[in-house]
């Protein structure tokens, strides 16, 4: 069962992705967006520090210390790589809708794909290219119903050029990350970068807000709630397996597997408001997960069996 542990994380990955937009609609009606992701990245840096404090004892000493080279990189990949898709992503689905965002972000994917052929020097597949079309198809057959609504109309146009600019964050965090997981390991990388994203929000709060980030009387539960969701789900569990399965992979494989948060958007609506699924939704769904497995399973698979005859 364990050469299906890469095709499962990343299933449970894109699940727990999913709640961001719910979550991000809920919490923005009330709060301003540095302010919102200020504690979001707070929280899911105390969450993972003992996890990280606790892998960093059985580490051999010294291995983990920061040059000069890494911690501009860990910079840019906190500011290019954790903003866009926390702060811009609030804020525009506040001007947008939840499901606007998650048809907008089907970008990523190909975004991933192009920066691992520029970044990290990653190949591109006819296995590949055909999987991202076959997703592709999938979403689109399950977003149809979305894709007939107001997804470019002129009152959501800011909201939803911001919410774009925020998938070319996640598509760079997601590729660039991997340049620095081979020393620092997931959890740290993601707790350098959670840091310069919060101290990032902080300042903007500071100079940008009425009310800022530290005045914290007053909210709602709902957002507080909308936090400990984003928190310990979507920058927490999520972002710590999605690490560990990127270590594994290459960029380019698990980029397919993105598509899959349209497809549990569309379950996690018809759970909790009750909307109905048809049977080209299904289709889609089906399509997604056998292109996910395609990426990543299949092709790990046939890649192992190809490895002693190259060798030979």
């Amino acid at each position: 069962m364990r050469r299906y542990a890469n095709i499962a994380t990343l299933v449970l990955v894109n699940l727990l992705w999913a709640a961001q937009y719910p979550a991000y609609k809920v919490a923005a009606a009330s709060m301003s967006p540095a302010t919102l992701n200020f504690w979001v990245l707070l929280c899911s840096t105390i969450l993972l520090l003992p996890f990280s404090i606790a892998s960093g004892r059985r580490d051999p000493p010294g291995n983990r210390r920061l040059d000069p080279r890494s911690a501009l990189d860990l910079v840019l990949l906190g500011t290019l790589g954790i903003l866009p898709p926390s702060l811009l992503l609030s804020w525009g689905i506040a001007r947008s809708t939840a499901s606007n965002a998650a048809i907008i972000q089907l970008t990523i994917p190909v975004l991933m794909v192009v920066l691992a052929i520029i970044l990290l020097n990653e190949r591109v597949t006819a296995l590949r290219v055909a999987s991202l079309v076959i997703a592709l198809v999938g979403t689109v057959l399950t977003s149809k119903p979305d894709l007939r609504g107001d997804v470019v109309s002129t009152r959501m146009l800011a909201g939803n050029a911001v919410i774009l600019l925020s998938g070319m964050g996640s598509a760079f965090y997601n590729t660039y990350s991997k340049k620095l997981l081979p020393r620092f390991g997931g959890r740290l990388v993601l707790i350098y970068t959670y840091l310069v994203g919060c101290a990032s929000c902080a300042v903007i709060s500071w100079f940008a807000d009425d009310r800022p980030f530290y005045l914290i009387r007053g909210y709602p539960p709902g957002v507080w709630l909308s936090i400990a969701v984003l928190a310990g789900f979507t920058w927490g569990l999520a972002m710590v397996l999605w690490m560990w399965v990127l270590s594994r992979l290459q960029a380019g494989q698990v980029s397919v597997s993105i598509y899959l948060l349209s497809i549990f958007g569309v379950l996690l609506s018809a759970i909790t408001l009750g909307e109905r699924i048809r049977l080209p939704q299904v289709a889609g769904g089906l399509l997604v997960f056998a292109a996910t497995y395609l990426t990543s399973e299949y092709e790990s698979r046939r890649e192992a069996a190809r490895a002693p005859t190259n060798a030979d």
